[in-house]
């Protein structure tokens, strides 16, 4: 991609999710060290991230299909994220920094993503031209996994060294500094959708229930339950990794980003293949295959243990497998939805996907800090591995169902941030 106004989007996203990256790190890193929260907490923690989207997804999704300015509100995102987190450094600057004001700052930092995740994705149709969305899509993927992967690096060596409240405070300069990238763009902050009356009626009229939303017979009606009881054993998985591998595993602290290194580099290859594996057709076999492995890498992160350099090699193998092929379903999700979103009903789907998604991830992420101060942290994480095979009688039938060659990529195509 050689646009000068999508190399500042790209920029803007990569500084955004760096600080993100940053920011969870060491929100984990200091909840379990420093302020010695429980596993509920640490489950209540990262629900809080979830919630607002399971609470508000819908609403947001026929929003941003309206809103005039999208480029001016991702600019408000960033300011109201970056002041946030400015505030955060300096009450862990103090010494005031508790689990309860983590909480409240994922649940505010959450309610920000659903909004500016949503008009990224759709904000990027005016940003490049139809025909080069599906590459432009894979380039910007690419550049989030290369954020992750240097944040995760990062983040660990930063909060030993520094303390907290560095890390928020450099986060915050990440946002200040997407904003400028975003502001910077040339192109005229257009409407996604310009008004217009078709016999169809209003985007915002034609049903606000997911079914009402897809086409008849739509493979992804048929995996609905798959998706959301991913989600679910997902948000397990990220509530219980902190104390999984600072407690039981006896990580370092110092070291805990290191051993998500190699899901950036895993996430990055997963993007370069996405695209390539969909192109030869049978995406939603792809997808399913690619949730297969999702499946089997969360149950080799749960068989980690041993000498440490044992033990960070196994889970740094299941955590790089999970976002490899994570990375590919996503972007066969990303080609699925759009191929069975209704005319005119694509930001709403998207939306109240993410939204039913993202409720699951609550479930999931609570559900998982309970049960793992009853049953322990390694015996949850093997029960949130094995959840999504509940939908196997399911999904054994979509298998023996003819699919074809997947849906083809429309001039417009959906990204995956949107329904991860």
């Amino acid at each position: 991609m050689s646009s000068t106004d999508f190399r500042r989007y790209w920029w803007a996203e990569v500084a955004s999710q760096f600080g993100t990256v940053l920011t969870f790190v060491a929100g984990t890193t200091i909840a379990v060290e420093s302020l010695n929260a429980s596993t509920t907490q640490t489950g209540l923690l990262t629900a809080a991230g979830y919630l607002p989207a399971a609470l508000f997804g819908p609403w947001v999704g026929g929003a941003a299909d309206r809103t005039r300015r999208p480029r001016r509100q991702l600019v408000r995102c960033d300011v109201v994220a970056g002041s946030l987190l400015a505030a955060t450094a300096l009450v862990a600057a103090t010494g005031h920094l508790s689990v309860l004001w983590l909480v409240g700052l994922t649940l505010l930092l959450g309610g920000i993503a659903v909004s500016a995740e949503t008009l990224y994705f759709l904000h990027l149709q005016s940003v490049v031209p139809a025909g080069e969305l599906p590459r432009a899509r894979a380039t910007l993927q690419s550049g989030e996994y290369g954020a992750r992967l240097a944040g995760n690096a990062l983040a660990g060596l930063t909060v030993a060294a520094l303390g907290g409240a560095a890390a928020y405070g450099l986060d915050a300069l990440t946002y200040a500094l997407s904003a400028v990238l975003l502001l910077s763009i040339r192109r005229p902050d257009a409407p996604v959708f310009e008004d217009r009356a078709t016999s169809e009626g209003s985007p915002s009229r034609r049903g606000t229930r997911l079914h009402g939303l897809l086409r008849q017979g739509s493979f992804l009606k048929a995996v609905f339950g798959l998706l959301m009881l991913q989600s679910a054993a997902t948000a397990a998985g990220a509530a219980l990794l902190g104390p999984f591998l600072l407690r039981d595993l006896h990580v370092p602290a110092s070291l805990f980003g290191l051993a998500f290194v190699a899901t950036g580099l895993a996430g990055m290859l997963g993007s370069w293949a996405g695209p390539r594996l969909t192109r030869r057709g049978g995406t939603p076999r792809w997808f399913l295959l690619a949730n297969a492995a999702q499946l089997l890498a969360s149950a080799v992160l749960a068989t980690a243990g041993g000498p440490l350099p044992l033990a960070v090699a196994t889970a740094g193998c299941g955590l790089a497998t999970a976002k490899f092929s994570g990375a590919i379903a996503n972007i066969c999700l990303s080609t699925v939805v759009l191929a069975d979103s209704a005319p005119g009903s694509l930001g709403r789907t998207v939306a109240l996907l993410r939204s039913a998604s993202t409720a699951c991830q609550v479930g999931g992420a609570l559900g998982a800090g309970l049960l793992a101060s009853v049953i322990g942290t390694r015996t949850t994480l093997w029960c949130a591995a094995a959840l999504p095979l509940l939908t196997l009688p399911w999904l054994i039938r979509v298998v023996r169902t003819p699919i074809g060659k997947g849906p083809d990529p429309a001039p417009t195509t959906l990204t995956e941030k949107a329904v991860s």
